[in-house]
């Protein structure tokens, strides 16, 4: 791409050529104002003067939205929008950033600057060099506010270290967008102008795995009680639904069919970008992973049952953990990860389980409820550590010697593990015998089912659950 045509992209950004009614009329605000609710995930709050910051998430989970409220309120609180330079990556080449920073140097007033740019990952060749030397060699830039957005975790890693001690002083300055958690899906549901219910209070606010016990469990049923039964039908409402705001969105309107083809496209185009696979087979994929989420995941027998390769399906499992499609939950050994041991392979959000649009076999909710459980873990610990969510390790399962399984484990569980067992009434009894034997207080995660007599042995509905240690 020539300067000429960096520099017109630069100077025919909306805010520049309309400051006051550009939100107005942009696409993704007027979409984001056009949804029953009003949501905003937050992710980029509290930018600090000349941080480098690197914002991670899956595709359509809404970079662009959020970029764009914080063009918005920067603007309102005083910036100069022609201070504020926003760039779409996915066209460009690694050279062109170098070009654009020169092109906005000449269109930009002198002073602070923040940076926006866009899905930096879709960028093929290496772009962090060009970042670096930049920041290095830029007096300017060196000490703008910089925003870098993408899907790709492997490209952002790579980032992380090539820009380390260029990143200014932010001590948060690695974020991860992803969908809603339930406890925002909730509230966002309970907010709706349709719901007949008020926000549930907040003043439990959202708890860490090792400080509940028994009698914060009493509080949270006294406190939370007139919602309790709306927790465990939103749950399964959220199973289905899941925590794309689009998602969300058009959920009452009864037609999820474009956010799915829009989710499927980008696993094809992103994920799977060197793939030689029919679209038959990535759904027969997906939909084969999506069966087996409560269980290791064998590649031999996925690439038997989709007619493929078992290397070839390691290879499209560890590009859906890049894309933040996908985690994979290790076995455990001393609390850490057994990483050459078989994981389960949990989708970050349940929409990624309903891709297909042909109906088969119906994806079993006690297996969604135990991924979305899992996920739930995981956010509660990337709160305090955003950058580490792709180590991976913070929430496992155990086998035991008799190869009994307890579900999630983790070295910041404190004494506690927990078991999902999506069902009503007693019936969760029977399933009891692995976590009273083990050396961990029990937590057992069930649908409907409430029980805190035993205090080694709680069990509570699983989205009583999920709100409680949700974000």
């Amino acid at each position: 791409m020539t300067a000429q045509e960096l520099r017109d992209i630069i100077a025919e950004t909306g805010w520049w050529v309309r400051p006051r009614a550009w939100a107005l009329q942009d696409f993704d605000l007027r979409r984001a104002a056009d949804a029953p609710f009003d949501y905003s995930a937050g992710a980029l709050d509290g930018l600090l003067r000349g941080g480098l910051y690197i914002l991670r998430g899956p595709r359509r989970v809404g970079k662009s939205v959020e970029i764009k409220k914080k063009v918005r309120g920067l603007i309102e609180s005083g910036e100069n929008p022609r201070r504020i330079v926003h760039i779409a990556a996915d066209d460009l080449a690694a050279a062109d950033l170098r070009r654009a920073v020169r092109a906005a140097s000449q269109l930009t007033p002198a002073g602070h600057r923040h940076w926006f740019i866009d899905e930096i990952t879709a960028i093929r060749d290496d772009w962090p060099p060009v970042v670096k030397w930049l920041r290095d060699n830029d007096p300017r830039f060196a000490v703008d506010t910089v925003v870098l957005t993408g899907s790709s975790a492997a490209g952002l890693s790579d980032a992380v270290k090539a820009l380390a001690g260029r990143r200014g002083d932010a001590p948060d300055s690695d974020r991860v967008l992803l969908p809603m958690s339930f406890r925002d899906f909730f509230r966002v549901r309970c907010g709706d102008e349709r719901s007949p219910r008020p926000t549930p209070p907040d003043d439990l606010g959202a708890l860490a795995v090792a400080d509940i016990d028994r009698t914060v469990l009493r509080e949270a049923v006294r406190v939370l009680a007139p919602w309790l039964p709306h927790l465990i039908d939103e749950w399964e409402t959220y199973l289905q639904v899941g925590g794309f705001p689009q998602s969300v969105a058009t959920h009452d309107r009864g037609n999820p069919d474009p956010i799915r083809r829009s989710l499927l496209h980008a696993i094809e185009g992103e994920a799977f970008r060197q793939a030689r696979w029919p679209r038959s087979q990535t759904v027969a994929f997906l939909r084969r992973l999506a069966q087996g989420v409560a269980s290791p995941t064998n590649l031999q027998d996925v690439a038997t049952d989709i007619g493929g390769r078992a290397k070839t399906v390691g290879r499209r499992v560890a590009a859906l953990r890049e894309a933040f499609v996908a985690w994979p939950c290790y076995p455990e050994r001393d609390l850490r990860p057994l990483l050459r041991a078989q994981p389960k392979t949990y989708f970050t959000d349940p929409v990624y389980a309903h891709l297909s649009p042909r109906p088969g076999v119906p994806i079993d909710r006690g297996q969604l409820s135990e991924q979305q459980l899992g996920m739930t873990l995981v956010r509660s610990f990337a709160r305090h550590d955003p950058g580490g969510y792709l180590d991976f390790d913070s929430v496992l399962h155990h086998r035991t010697r008799s190869r009994r399984e307890i579900d999630f484990v983790g070295r910041e569980f404190g004494d506690v593990a927990i078991e999902s067992k999506y069902v009503d009434g007693d019936r969760w009894r029977r399933d009891a015998r692995t976590l009273r034997a083990s050396r961990w207080r029990g937590i057992m995660a069930t649908r409907g089912a409430l029980d805190l007599r035993d205090p080694d042995l709680l069990v509570v509905p699983t989205g009583l659950l999920a709100w409680l240690i949700g974000s």
